[in-house]
């Protein structure tokens, strides 16, 4: 017994002490050149014991030259093994030629266990150069515990038994009528239906076509006026997203769920696709997540030719469609006002 206690408190303090280290802020430096040119990168949690359920903030804080250009992390919905139902980010402070800036992300899970946030990466480069160089977030440990109390039993006694009227009779007699009413019941609106619908021709109208949709959301996306708003970025999340969606719909590739990354790699070994369009599709991503995620301030002419883009892309994949006839339930051939299909 006792030994088992040491050991339960061996463990107990293991878990607290790499906890601390894992919270602490930890720093990658990537030498850009000379002393003032280091970027550092930390990361951090508030909480590193949660029980099930509860959410933590994670937070990624990066300190770089105004010359660095910083991408926001692509992480996509999950961070590990942990849900980020909400993210965000902002600028801390300017101070002589440096730049603090933080990206956060609201954390949740509903499976118990020790898991480790992993290491994000953080892409960079200097303004007046193409290259792009990666710096890394450190591993932070995170245990998740049940809400149940530990000593709780899961297994409770059995009650005693209950004893039970032997005159089944009356009992039977009522599940009978009862039965027996919503038999009439049930004949009686079947009766009605069929006699309501029997000389009805069935029509369900069939779906819009990938490229309908795709046309729908632009015209609605531009309706909202959002530049001149200049809501510049939340417009081009949503040109995004209809892209995103109508490579979905119409070539089934896993665009919406996949970071910009991963979905050009699946992409890239496709057949659904012709070249020009891919390099079209890869063009248009990349300029879009300049804009979404560091901070591009894009012109108007940029902007435009990222809406027009979109609706090439539509113009030159869409479906060729045609009218197909439709029947009877007497087999004769009738007009079929709006059913399509694809060839």
């Amino acid at each position: 017994m006792k030994n088992t206690i040491k050991h339960s408190i061996f463990i107990i303090i293991l878990i607290l002490a790499y906890s601390k280290y894992s919270c602490m802020a930890n720093e990658t430096n990537v030498s850009e050149g000379d002393s003032k040119s280091l970027i550092k990168v930390n990361a951090t949690v508030d909480k590193a014991k949660i029980t099930i359920g509860d959410k933590i903030t994670y937070k990624i804080i990066v300190d770089s030259p105004e010359e660095i250009e910083v991408m926001f992390p692509e992480t996509g919905d999950k961070i590990g093994e942990f849900t980020a139902v909400d993210f965000g980010d902002e600028e801390l402070k300017r101070d002589e030629g440096r730049i603090t800036l933080e990206w956060w992300y609201t954390l949740e899970t509903y499976t118990t266990g020790s898991y480790i946030i992993p290491a994000i990466n953080v892409k960079h480069k200097r303004k007046d150069e193409e290259e792009i160089r990666e710096a890394k977030t450190p591993e932070i440990f995170i245990e998740v515990v049940s809400i149940l109390d530990e000593n709780a039993s899961d297994i409770r006694d059995i009650k005693p038994p209950v004893s039970l009227n032997k005159n089944y009779y009356r009992l039977y007699l009522i599940i009978a009528i009862t039965l027996g009413v919503l038999g009439i019941v049930g004949a009686i609106i079947l009766f009605l239906y069929r006699r309501k619908h029997s000389r009805k021709i069935d029509f369900v109208p069939e779906p819009l076509p990938a490229h309908e949709i795709a046309y729908n959301e632009l015209e609605n996306l531009k309706a909202l006026n959002l530049i001149s708003k200049g809501r510049i970025k939340e417009h081009y999340y949503g040109l995004s997203n209809i892209v995103r969606h109508y490579i979905e719909n119409r070539f089934r590739l896993m665009a919406p769920e996949r970071t910009t990354e991963e979905f050009l790699t699946e992409m890239a070994i496709t057949d659904k696709l012709e070249e020009k369009h891919k390099q079209l599709i890869r063009n248009f991503l990349e300029h879009c997540d300049l804009v979404k995620y560091a901070k591009y301030g894009p012109n108007n002419q940029e902007i435009e030719g990222a809406f027009n883009s979109a609706k090439t892309l539509v113009d030159e994949t869409r479906e060729v469609l045609e009218p197909v006839p439709a029947y009877t339930r007497t087999g004769r051939r009738m007009a079929r006002p709006s059913g399509k299909v694809a060839v």
